[in-house]
């Protein structure tokens, strides 16, 4: 409901003076009571994290990495164990860290996982999950490592001599127990976050400390299940495309960010880091002098420049600068995104995913197989045929198999595989493609001069594709020619980074807006489900501008809803039968979840909320509708003394009350609405709101009721609109929308429109009459303690109080004495409140500029 309206005399509220006495030291004390409760709760994770640092601290490595000795001393592994006076001092390599990075890591680690852990399950069962994922993992890991080395494995051999400090493996194992404690949203999202991350390190890294992660988080997947037990699973039925995308998502994750772990990493030895080693800087670390020096002199060095000497090292200088690093990068920030958007679904995240790791295979297959047999076979490879054919299978089977794995799941991404999204993409991908190919092989050949080596025709034509392909992919000795300089140079640099930029921008554009089209022609349907009847008050809202719609299999039930940035808020509450509110509720529910959208039911009554529990769903109170009963409405009694006063007020200076639709108005009158309310918006400086408050637009539906204050010479003082809600095409109550008053009206006139239309529907005879309900406001503070939701919801409150006037409103309301009735929001997840809060900010104010932030700023402040 938008409105304006003015509260005089005592019921008046009297905004906070910011600069009242005590003030700072109310402040000061709400933050150290803050601080106490957050050490009170987390008193297990805040005294590891101390441990470690003066651990760190005692043994001089809080600057640097830790000593030898200190590695010998406490490290996991088997070579040290010779030198340790007992084999008990390996469980305290989970107290050391090997170096300021990790440290930093461990700590953040501990606050934030053992501390998510011990407020779930408490300080008893944190402090047993850390100890025992610390000793069985550490236990277990050395083991496994003492197995290798004796059956004569590769990588326990390899890694040997290695003493590791893992600090991080308890902790990840606590917030895996831990993960037992929670509810089926949060348990799955812990688990598939940690093992993914987990897997990545295993799979890219490859050295013991990953081993000893993986074996934490398993003993404390295991161990959450002793202390909690077998998980009840509670809540609503989620689609079958779900688990699906959510596990695809993760794996295209892993294969974008484990690349990076090995480019982070200074000697990788894990399965895929062949993979990871193609997208590593190659160049070489000697200085240019000293190649030019070994070319000059005529040594047989095989790494030296080998064409051109120092004309030809020259030219490669610089080779490795942002653009090199750009394109190495942008094919798996690409992957990153197609991960994103997977988890919605999005059919075109899933093609350029597939053609992505297609690319990639094939990249691989030329790197690994073709150039090492049509150049120089030694150069780049392993000395040993084994190595270089598991290499080979290793660095193309893997993202091999996770194209073709994502092809063959595409039933499951069916979200914008209709439109002409797709098509345009690929459309804007190739066309940019052979602009930026066509452009670079035009400049090149014109600056041909400037190539080391000297170009030909079908020596350009092989360059042209090695320019949108990460250096690494090619190898140093056999990139082709390089220019010296110029537009050339930039040109042979920055086509590739500028291809890779059109595909990421491209997706990001085209996945996020998937081609839906407004359902306008559904509107009529609609009507007909609503002149049925419904429950709520909010039903006719439904047939608003800006709605789309979502209808049952048999086109009786529907639910009226809006898309903002991938959140589906719907219109109140689903548009059926009372007795289908469960089924149709959790059926949107479902479908949403199937087009990658998360579900939120926006204004509906609070005794649903036992229906929300059931579906393991959150609930939070977002206002009060404002209920009367015409039938009983009377104005006696003292309370009523305001607006008694207001209709006599309005008789005496010749204001009478008039019923009407729009299109029954005189030209005159629908002037001085639309007059009255422009003037409303231009004095506010603010933007009208949108959403579940109507403007001058929504007064023109035909079903819609107009009470107008007229004055003797039919000015317009004051207008109000009534939505209808109906129940076999009969209208049964009617629920207050839009009101304005024209500025010089005589005080009281709202209070006079509102009690005659009350008047006039008691005559009416309908069940009930809404003045809808005033966002961010209540009618008494709430009973216990307000949750920290609650607390941002109130501050937001008194912060938009000046400029919207929420709780001014309620106020007014209250004159009327009406029954309040709660009004709620329910969503699946509580973390994504922060996203459902900005998208419903958009929903209200899709038209917000910048300006008019800069004004509503300088209002409420």
């Amino acid at each position: 409901m938008s409105a304006d309206v003015t509260v005089a005399g005592p019921d008046a509220p009297t905004p906070p003076d910011p600069h009242e006495p005590g003030r700072v030291r109310q402040v000061a004390e709400g933050i150290g009571t803050r601080v106490v409760a957050f050490v009170r709760v987390r008193p297990v994770s805040l005294a590891l994290a101390l441990l470690l640092v003066v651990l760190a601290v005692a043994s001089g490595s809080l600057t640097h990495a830790p000593s030898e000795r200190l590695r010998d001393l406490v490290g996991a592994g088997l070579d040290p164990f010779e030198d340790r006076t007992s084999w008990l001092l390996v469980f305290g390599s989970v107290f050391f860290a090997g170096g300021p990075a990790q440290l930093v890591l461990a700590v953040v680690g501990v606050l934030v996982l053992v501390g998510a852990a011990e407020r779930r399950m408490g300080r008893r069962h944190t402090v047993a999950a850390y100890l025992v994922t610390a000793v069985v993992a550490t236990g277990v890991g050395v083991a496994v490592q003492a197995l290798g080395q004796a059956v004569g494995e590769t990588w326990a051999l390899e890694v040997a001599a290695e003493s590791t400090l893992h600090p991080l493996t308890p902790a990840l194992g606590t917030i895996m127990t831990a993960s037992a404690f929670f509810g089926p949203l949060w348990r799955r999202r812990i688990r598939l976050v940690g093992f993914s991350f987990v897997f990545a390190f295993v799979l890219y890294d490859g050295h013991p400390s990953g081993l000893y992660a993986l074996l934490g988080a398993l003993v404390g997947l295991v161990f959450g299940v002793v202390l909690a037990g077998p998980p009840v699973e509670r809540g609503w039925l989620r689609s079958s495309h779900h688990e699906v995308r959510r596990l695809a998502s993760t794996i295209v994750a892993v294969t974008a960010v484990g690349p990076v772990l090995t480019l982070l990493t200074r000697s990788p030895i894990g399965a895929l880091s062949p993979l990871g080693m193609l997208f590593r800087d190659v160049l070489p670390g000697r200085s240019l002098s000293a190649a030019c020096a070994a070319a000059g002199q005529g040594a047989p060095d095989r790494h030296a420049p080998p064409i051109g000497a120092c004309a030809r090292a020259a030219a490669l200088a610089g080779i490795d600068g942002v653009p090199t690093v750009l394109l190495s990068l942008l094919p798996l920030a690409v992957l990153l995104v197609c991960a994103w958007y997977l988890r919605r679904g999005r059919r075109l995240a899933l093609d350029v995913a597939v053609a992505v790791n297609g690319l990639l295979a094939v990249f691989a297959g030329l790197y690994y197989v073709v150039l090492p047999v049509t150049t120089d076979p030694v150069v780049d490879q392993p000395r040993h045929v084994v190595e270089r054919v598991v290499l080979a299978v290793v660095a193309v089977a893997v993202p091999a198999a996770v194209a073709v794995g994502l092809f063959f799941l595409r039933r499951h991404f069916g979200v914008g595989a209709e439109g002409t999204r797709r098509p345009r993409f690929a459309l804007v991908v190739v066309l940019s493609g052979l602009v930026l190919a066509v452009t670079f092989a035009v400049l090149a050949w014109l600056g041909r001069a400037s190539f080391v080596p000297a170009i030909e025709p079908w020596t350009l034509l092989l360059d042209v594709p090695e320019r949108f392909v990460p250096v690494g992919f090619v190898g140093l000795t056999r990139i082709g020619p390089v220019p010296d300089g110029g537009v050339v140079r930039a040109a042979f640099e920055w086509v590739g980074p500028l291809w890779w930029l059109v595909v990421l921008v491209g997706l990001v554009v085209g996945a996020t807006r998937p081609g839906d089209v407004r359902p306008d022609a559904a509107r009529a349907q609609v009507r007909e489900i609503v002149h049925r009847g419904t429950p709520g008050t909010l039903s006719h809202m439904a047939l608003w501008e800006g709605n789309r719609y979502w209808f049952t299999a048999d086109g009786r039930a529907a639910v009226a809803y809006r898309v903002v940035t991938g959140i589906a808020i719907t219109t109140g509450e689903p548009l059926c039968s009372a007795d289908r509110l469960p089924e149709v509720t959790r059926e949107f529910a479902r479908w949403c979840d199937d087009q990658g959208l998360t579900p939120v039911f926006y204004s509906v009554r609070g005794e649903l909320s036992p229906l929300y529990a059931e579906m393991g769903w959150a609930t939070l109170p977002v206002g009060e509708e404002t209920v009367l009963h015409p039938a009983t409405f009377a104005m006696t009694g003292k309370k009523w003394q305001d607006v008694r006063s207001s209709i006599n007020r309005a008789t005496k200076n010749g204001v009478r009350a008039e019923w009407t639709r729009y299109a029954d108005l005189r030209p005159a009158v629908a002037r001085q609405i639309g007059e009255i309310s422009e003037q409303w918006v231009a004095e506010k400086n603010l933007p009208e709101m949108g959403f579940t408050l109507g403007g001058v637009d929504e007064l023109r539906d035909p079903d819609v009721a107009l009470m107008l204050a007229l004055d003797e010479d039919d000015s317009v003082q004051a207008v109000t609109s009534w939505l209808p809600s109906w129940r076999d095409g009969e209208v049964v109550g009617w629920t207050l929308d839009f009101m304005r008053r024209r500025p010089d009206s005589m005080n009281g006139v709202m209070e006079f429109v509102i009690a005659s239309s009350a008047l006039a529907m008691k005559e009416q005879g309908v069940e009930f009459l809404s003045l809808s309900a005033a966002p961010l406001a209540t009618s008494a503070p709430s009973d216990g303690p307000a949750t920290q939701t609650e607390r941002v919801l109130t501050f937001l409150g008194r912060v938009l109080e000046p400029a919207y006037g929420f709780q001014t409103l309620l106020t007014f309301k209250k004159k009327f004495q009406p029954e309040f009735v709660p009004l709620v929001m329910a969503f699946p997840d509580p973390v994504q409140l922060p996203a459902i809060g900005t998208a419903l900010g958009r929903a209200y104010l899709p038209d917000l500029s910048v300006g008019a932030v800069v004004r509503l700023v300088r209002t409420v402040v």
